[in-house]
């Protein structure tokens, strides 16, 4: 299990090193997979930065999920500083009991916790069962382009702990590792892996 200081990674990290990601990475997620309204969740959202910028260039209500209350709280705190708190909620819980209906989500994204989840294979079905037939989920982690990667490793190059870190979680989570999972659950998708990061894309069938 994960667990940060919620404050100082929101502050150094999420508004921090990574503030320029998110934009990015909202938009390649939208431009992929076409969801511009309806019910969005942002899984291990921590403090919420993602569901901010997906909030802020489509229509979606979007719903941060973190196991930490103080990552709950913090998501709150910036959708609203962001302007976007109308469309921005966020909820305490785990990706293998997501507290949503079947059927009920139209997209589902994260960044960087699938990593820290007890159970993949279980967030991974929980993924699939709360999405709307034609619903998507677009989930990994990567940081948007390659000349953003780039720019953090220069601002963490002096942070040996996060580069070994960093260097382990991809060893532990190759492509074929995620391949794998996602036949194993008979669910059809893609592992995309670039140097910039890894994505497992996947649509649920039309009903």
């Amino acid at each position: 299990m994960y667990t940060m200081n919620a404050v100082e990674f929101n502050e150094k990290i999420m508004k921090g090193h990574f503030r320029k990601i998110y934009p990015v990475i909202a938009r390649q997620m939208v431009e992929r997979t076409g969801i511009t309204k309806g019910e969005c969740i942002d899984l291990g959202g921590g403090p919420g930065m993602l569901a901010v910028c997906i909030a802020k260039i489509t229509l979606m209500h979007v719903t941060v999920v973190d196991l930490m209350p103080e990552c709950v709280e913090l998501a709150i705190e910036n959708s609203l500083e962001e302007g976007v708190r109308h469309r921005v909620d966020a909820v305490q819980g785990v990706a293998e009991q997501l507290a949503f209906a079947d059927a009920s989500i139209d997209l589902v994204v994260s960044r960087g916790s699938i990593f820290f989840w007890e159970d993949q294979q279980q967030g991974l079905a929980e993924v699939f069962r709360v999405l709307r037939p034609g619903g998507w989920a677009y989930i990994g982690g990567g940081f948007g382009t390659v000349e953003l990667l780039r720019e953090i490793d220069e601002l963490k190059a002096d942070d040996l702990e996060w580069q070994r870190k960093r260097k382990a979680r991809m060893a532990q989570n190759p492509p074929e590792h995620f391949r794998a999972m996602l036949d194993r659950l008979g669910i059809e998708g893609v592992v995309e892996h670039q140097e910039a990061g890894t994505w497992i894309i996947f649509r649920k069938p039309q009903s």
